[in-house]
């Protein structure tokens, strides 16, 4: 015969098994979920190509020597595996880059299974490549009485991809829209060596009809400038040559934007 203690006895037994199964149970999940948890930033959310932009991060939980993957997706394209690292024994990782493609790209890292631990990916990071550009490679909206992308000399240097009055003409205008990615614009304002001695070449650099720069030159003088567009859409480049003793416009001088460069994510 079964006495109370006996049967009190198994209810103790019965009750420990199933708050062992049910520990079991709760702990399962937490098990099947662990994962590695990976970080991942740059140094610079824009840099110029060629520069160096610097990747770093850390694992969670760390495992010294583990291998990091880190990735990369350039706008428009797949991810792709860009280097495998090595990870510290505090789970610290490193990557030194030096894009050269423009425009926005996406960075991760991914670390794979390793025993009981799962494989885990970082949110991406993005970063935007700009390029120095010659402003004369942009299409011109309207243009009179002035060459784009021609050399010239000012002081017995040549510069490129210029901007410069036409021979004969009085003055003149040409005008761009620019990319909303461009944000910087450096150039050298000045009077051209085939210009006559006595004459001056009048300029006037404006961006959405906002005055940018405003100058005049003679023979063999110039002024080098660097100027912020991030917001303009227009930039218009104007020009006059003058004579001494005369009002009016005449030719003779000529009027140049030289080597003038966009820094622009194209």
């Amino acid at each position: 015969m079964i006495t109370r203690f006996a049967l009190a006895g198994l209810g103790i037994v019965l009750a420990a098994g199933l708050t062992a199964a049910a520990a079991t149970a709760a702990q399962a999940p937490t098990e099947r979920r662990a994962a590695y948890q990976p970080t991942l930033k740059a140094s610079k959310t824009t840099v110029v190509a060629g520069q160096k932009l610097v990747l770093s991060g850390r694992v969670k939980p760390a495992a010294k020597g583990g291998t990091v993957v880190l990735q990369k997706r350039i706008e428009g394209r797949k991810w792709a595996v860009e280097k495998r690292l090595t990870m510290t024994k505090a789970g610290k990782f490193r990557y030194v880059d030096k894009p050269s493609t423009p425009g926005l790209r996406s960075y991760r890292v991914m670390v794979p299974k390793a025993g009981k631990v799962k494989a885990g990916t970082s949110k991406p990071v993005k970063v935007t490549v700009l390029r120095w550009v010659p402003l004369t490679q942009l299409a011109v909206r309207a243009i009179d009485g002035t060459r784009a992308g021609t050399t010239v000399s000012i002081g017995g240097k040549q510069y490129a991809n210029s901007v410069v009055s036409n021979a004969g003409a009085a003055k003149g205008t040409i005008d761009w829209n620019l990319d909303p990615s461009c944000t910087t614009l450096r150039t050298r304002f000045g009077a051209g060596d085939d210009g006559d001695a006595d004459a001056t070449a009048h300029v006037t650099l404006t961006g959405d009809s906002e005055q940018l720069f405003s100058g005049q030159f003679m023979l063999t003088q110039s002024e080098s400038r660097t100027f912020d567009v991030s917001d303009v859409f227009r930039l218009a480049f104007a020009w006059s040559s003058t004579k001494a003793g005369v009002l009016e416009p005449r030719a003779g001088a000529i009027a140049t934007m030289a080597g003038p460069e966009l820094l622009c994510a194209i």
